[in-house]
């Protein structure tokens, strides 16, 4: 069961035959951490909290299968004693037991087996993923290893509870490529060694009388002779064998052996095994010169010489090289990414270091401010109960070079205004090849420019956090370089400077008594097909509310099945037999309200209403049934977590179409608005 959603995008999804698919990533349920308030983000210098190889913060033993392990975060690593709201952290499982998974969770307030955070696909792996959780009881957090492998986690930052602040808020950005040490990009040129030194000319300051052996005569003759010929005048005959007169001169020249040349010039050479170089990410990528406390940043290690980790710290601060870990690596030729959030050193620079020899590549996705910008709201953090937005294993999987629009506001605890990124985990399953997953804001990035995740060849479940900025729509694209399967999961969201829930206060309350108009349904002309395209309204909303791309009719003009979370209840349903299309604030309470004024033309465009988020929402016929033309304050849904988009949903379209309420549905419409 997944957590009600709201906001559908008309975007046309491709008809297919749907088969059932079973993975190894673990699929979200609804229960897991409550849903908390805005936070900033303190950046930590990067500091190992928990091992289990040498007994750092737990017994020194590797984890059995399916343990569950809790750690104390609070206190440690420069983690605060109170005031935490959630943790950034690095966790690492190694050496595993079995094929399987890790999750993190709150201590005390998830459910172990609801989602994934790293995904173990085969025997021997050392995989990393960069998590988000929430603080649970005692301070602690939980790590459910189903892999059975030992446990490494260094802490980055956290998150204070906080409604306002100067420093700590995020500004997304479309992410942007800033190194690259394949083709040096972001990067000092090398510059090729220079070749053997060329003597200066001696001119004609010797003869054979200033040598006693023929050996030192032939010596200095050729140490001048191929840059500026017989310039003393040594070899009298031109044979090449200089002060014949000496004892022990040959019979036919004696050069020296050709002095090795350079060795073979590579401008753009992989990283050495424990190498590190220093990187300057202010004023590069979007991020500004200025302001700034810390970057996030996908960073991708490729070409992997052997086993080892790529570390990512400030420079200059008080983490040693080699101590924490950031990407890691299991064997050679592996290409490995993973979301790094790091703290700022002098000058903006970062130092990369990698163990064991890999190119590095970084993709800048967005930035923190710190205490010099002005006090705001915009950019806080607020983590939601995890839930899954997109898996394509109940349809076909995504085709090579395709985008996919993910639509997370109105969502799992997203509200539908006042975001400006999601956080999430992105996992490729079941992948056909080589290949990379991108996200970036609908309409404002480039496919192909940056990745999120990358795999390195066929039935690989990989997974990686990201934080997806909001473009066009409210929407994030998601684009794959080859075919496979997608699953995107939703652990939080920041804020934007646009209003979060819409005001009840200017609601037009209305007295009792009849409209002069008697409702009749027929003139509310309904379920019409606007685009000429065989379908009508009810197939339109069938479609963008899908999560998976949806099975037409043999005509192609009615959809017979996709996958559907009812937003009232929170259920999950298959058949679009067993879905109404409701409409939000009912035709009659509509017409009631002031519709029953309007011609038939704006009854129609109301009753198809395909312009406003959540105007019409496919729900289980039965619901829709019970909900009838009653009004909130007569009806609610069933689960208390879909309130506050159902209250902003009626808010937004009564304002917007100059309806009335009664008195009573204020009064409900506030109740539930109190949930946001």
């Amino acid at each position: 069961m997944q957590q009600p959603g709201w906001a559908h995008s008309f975007a046309r999804v491709t008809a297919i035959v749907l088969m059932l698919a079973v993975g190894a990533v673990a699929v979200p349920t609804a229960a897991a951490a409550d849903p908390g308030g805005t936070s900033r983000y303190v950046p930590l210098a990067p500091t190992r909290i928990l091992d289990t190889r040498v007994g750092l913060g737990a017994p020194s033993a590797r984890p059995a299968a399916g343990a569950l392990m809790e750690v104390q975060v609070t206190g440690q690593g420069g983690v605060p004693e109170s005031g935490v709201t959630a943790v950034a952290l690095n966790v690492v499982v190694t050496n595993p037991r079995q094929l399987g998974y890790v999750q993190a969770l709150p201590t005390g307030r998830g459910t172990p087996g609801s989602s994934s955070n790293i995904n173990v696909f085969y025997p021997g792996q050392t995989a990393s993923n960069l998590v988000t959780v929430p603080v649970g009881d005692g301070g602690r957090i939980s790590l459910y290893d189903v892999a059975g492998g030992d446990l490494v986690v260094d802490v980055s930052g956290y998150f204070e509870d906080t409604a306002q602040s100067t420093d700590g808020r995020y500004q997304a950005l479309s992410p942007a490529r800033v190194v690259d040490s394949r083709n040096r990009t972001g990067l000092p040129a090398l510059t090729p060694p220079a070749g053997p030194s060329v003597p200066a000319n001696p001119g004609d300051a010797v003869n054979c009388g200033n040598f006693s052996t023929w050996a030192e005569a032939n010596a200095w003759f050729w140490t001048y002779y191929p840059h500026y010929g017989d310039v003393a005048r040594l070899d009298g005959n031109d044979d090449l064998i200089p002060c014949e007169a000496l004892p022990g001169r040959p019979s036919s020249p004696q050069p020296p052996p050709a002095p090795p040349g350079p060795p073979p010039f590579d401008p753009n050479p992989r990283p050495a095994p424990g190498e590190s170089f220093t990187v300057q990410l202010t004023g590069r990528g979007g991020v500004p010169a200025s302001g700034v406390s810390s970057v996030a940043m996908t960073v991708t290690a490729t070409q992997s010489r052997s086993a080892g980790f790529v570390q990512v710290v400030p420079t200059g601060g008080g983490t040693a090289l080699g101590t924490t870990s950031n990407v890691n690596l299991t064997g050679a030729g592996q290409t490995v990414a993973n979301l790094v959030i790091v703290p700022l050193g002098p000058g903006g620079n970062v130092t990369l270091y990698t163990s064991s020899g890999a190119h590095l590549i970084i993709d800048v996705v967005g930035w923190f401010t710190d205490q010099t910008a002005t006090a705001s709201s915009t950019g806080l953090f607020v983590p939601v109960t995890p839930g899954r937005l997109l898996d394509s294993r109940a349809g076909s999987a995504l085709a090579a070079g395709s985008p996919t629009a993910l639509s997370p506001t109105g969502h799992l605890g997203v509200p539908a205004s006042g975001v400006s990124a999601v956080f999430v985990n992105a996992t490729a399953t079941q992948t056909t090849g080589s290949g990379y997953l991108q996200l970036f804001p609908e309409g404002r990035g480039v496919a192909g420019a940056s990745s999120s995740v990358n795999f390195t060849g066929a039935g690989e479940t990989v997974a990686n956090a990201a934080i997806g900025a909001l473009g066009d729509g409210g929407r994030v694209t998601m684009y794959t370089s080859t075919r496979t399967h997608a699953l995107v999961d939703v652990l939080g969201y920041f804020t934007s400077d646009s209003p979060v829930d819409p005001s009840p206060e200017g609601l037009q309350v209305r007295g009792a008594g009849e409209p002069p108009v008697v409702y009749d349904r027929a003139t509310w002309n309904h379920w019409v097909d606007e685009d000429g395209d065989c379908q009508d309204t009810r197939a339109e909303v069938l479609i963008a509310e899908s999560t998976t791309a949806v099975v037409l009719s043999a005509d192609g003009c009615s959809v017979l099945s996709g996958t559907w979370v009812d937003p009232y209840s929170g259920l999950t349903w298959y058949q679009a037999s067993d879905l109404d299309i409701d409409h939000m604030v009912p035709l009659k309470n509509a017409h009631d309200s002031g519709g029953w004024a309007w011609g038939a033309a704006q009854k129609e465009t109301y009753a198809n209403d395909l312009a406003h988020v959540n105007a019409l929402v496919a729900v289980e016929d039965g619901l829709n049934q019970s909900k009838g033309s009653r009004g909130p304050d007569e009806w609610k849904p069933p689960a208390v977590a879909a309130w506050c988009g159902y209250a902003t949903a009626w808010v937004t379209l009564k304002q917007d179409n100059a309806l009335t309420v009664t008195q009573p549905e204020l009064d409900a419409l506030v109740t539930m608005l109190a949930t946001c």
